[in-house]
C-alpha cells in the first residue's frame, strides 16, 4: 500500500467554518467580545425599555423583585421622557399592521 501525498492546496483545512484563515487569527479577543456585549445590552435597555416592565411583572413576589420593578418602571420612564420609546413603539405598530394584513387576506 503506497502513500499518496496530497499537496497543501487539496488537502482539508484545519477548520470547516468556511472563515479564512487571514480572519480567523484576527479574531476578538475576551476583553472585546465583553465590550460588544455590554454595549448591546445597553442598545437594548434604551431602545426596548417598554418591554421591560412586563418582564419585571413576572419575576415574583420577593422584595428583590419588587425593588427591580421600581427601578424598570423608572428606566422606562426616563426612556419616554427621552423619546426613546418612539423606535419601538413604531417597529411594534408595523409589525400590528402586518399582521393585521396577513390575517386580513386569509380572510378573503
Amino acid at each position: 500500500m503506497s502513500k499518496t501525498l496530497l499537496s497543501q492546496r487539496d488537502r482539508a483545512p484545519l477548520v470547516t467554518d468556511a472563515i479564512p484563515p487571514s480572519l480567523w487569527r484576527q479574531g476578538a479577543n475576551s476583553r472585546q467580545v465583553l465590550a460588544i456585549c455590554l454595549l448591546g445590552a445597553l442598545v437594548l435597555a434604551f431602545f426596548a425599555s417598554r418591554d421591560t416592565p412586563e418582564w419585571a411583572e413576572r419575576l415574583g413576589d420577593s422584595a428583590l423583585d419588587h425593588q427591580v420593578r421600581n427601578v424598570v418602571g423608572a428606566w422606562d420612564s426616563a426612556m419616554e421622557t427621552l423619546d426613546l420609546t418612539k423606535p419601538h413603539e413604531a417597529l411594534r405598530a408595523a409589525m400590528h399592521r402586518a399582521l393585521d394584513w396577513q390575517w386580513g387576506a386569509d380572510n378573503q
